[in-house]
């Protein structure tokens, strides 16, 4: 699971019981999950420079830090690490298993297509 989520005791809390219930989740069905949270992180803050503001005093939930909000990080940013985190996890092979099988169904259609009304506009000219 990738995860993207405002850098503050929100942020993280609901990281945390994500994990913690699709893990529990994952873990009765037999099989396991990962999860990585791809932003918004303390380095991310630092790179980008990252508006940040202290962590509410209402707030008791333990945080170290200034919070951040994802909506800090400009869209081609999160885009990219988005994108990025993504490509890393397909399988080429597989990827260029499919693509090669799509190219080919999409030839038999538009074969199929261009017979189709070929044979209809030859029905419409007899009659």
């Amino acid at each position: 699971m990738l995860h993207i989520g405002d850098h503050d005791p929100s942020g993280v809390s609901i990281f945390l019981a994500f994990l913690e219930d699709v893990e529990a989740f994952a873990h009765e069905l037999g099989g396991s999950a990962t999860f990585i949270r791809l932003a918004v992180t303390p380095q991310q803050i630092g790179e980008h420079r990252l508006p940040t503001a202290p962590p509410k005093a209402t707030d008791r939930r333990a945080f170290a830090g200034e919070t951040c909000q994802a909506e800090a990080l400009p869209p081609d940013v999160l885009a990219n690490i988005l994108r990025t985190a993504i490509e890393r996890r397909i399988d080429q092979h597989v990827l260029n298993h499919v693509l090669q099988q799509e190219r080919r169904i999409r030839r038999e259609l538009i074969k199929g297509s261009k017979e189709m009304r070929a044979r209809h506009e030859r029905s419409i000219r007899s009659d």
